[in-house]
């Protein structure tokens, strides 16, 4: 674990803990485990929405790394603990701290109060807190599709980027089809890594299929 906190630190009110991997569900919760191409780890998360956010970290290019559950903060004062949901690396060093959270849970006054806190915390210690709700990376088609993207295109090279940029620039319109790009020869997994790591693009507002163009 990388961040800049003391973990003996009873002076400032709290310490920090390394938290326990993620193994087994608590009850009538499963954990679930998404392969990380970015962390070649499968990293665990208790909700289906902790597991969408992977696939949004995943595709975004400034997240070089994540970890969840990173680390636990004990409050001496209140007995409380807290245990962030992700912690992100970006390409340039600096880190994000990330809670995730439904629409309803972020509006709940009680998290709401808690929030202020720990945004203080945090930015006393030089890591960014940031509050991400379920509607702001988890709109239905556009999650769909990167679920999609990213299953198929896991064990896609991107080194066929170059030959299919060709392909797509000697059509009339400089696009074409997925269908299209498979008839010449370049697989599925290629085209869809390619799609999403945002080497080549499409309209994700749609649900994807072979006919979709690309560009």
């Amino acid at each position: 674990m990388v961040t800049p906190y003391d973990r003996q630190a009873p002076q400032a009110g709290y310490t920090l803990k390394p938290s326990k991997p993620l193994v087994f569900g608590k009850p009538c919760k499963l954990v679930t485990f998404v392969a990380s191409r970015k962390n070649q780890v499968s990293i665990g998360c208790e909700t289906l929405l902790e597991a969408d956010f992977c696939i949004h970290l995943e595709y975004q290019p400034a997240i070089a790394s994540y970890q969840s559950q990173p680390f636990t903060i004990c409050f001496s004062e209140s007995k409380t603990r807290y245990t962030p949901d992700f912690l992100a690396t970006l390409v340039d060093g600096d880190q994000i701290v990330y809670e995730v959270k439904s629409c309803a849970g972020a509006r709940n006054r009680r998290w709401q109060t808690r929030r202020a806190v720990l945004e203080q915390l945090f930015s006393r210690n030089g890591l960014r807190f940031e509050c991400v709700e379920e509607r702001q990376f988890r709109q239905p088609v556009q999650i769909h599709n990167l679920r999609t993207l990213y299953q198929l295109g896991y064990n896609g090279n991107l080194a066929n980027v170059p030959s299919m940029l060709r392909l797509l620039n000697a059509q009339p319109q400089r696009s074409a089809s997925i269908s299209f790009l498979m008839k010449q020869g370049i697989s599925q997994a290629d085209i869809t890594c390619a799609l999403f790591h945002q080497r080549l693009h499409c309209n994700l507002q749609r649900p994807l299929n072979l006919l979709s163009r690309v560009w």
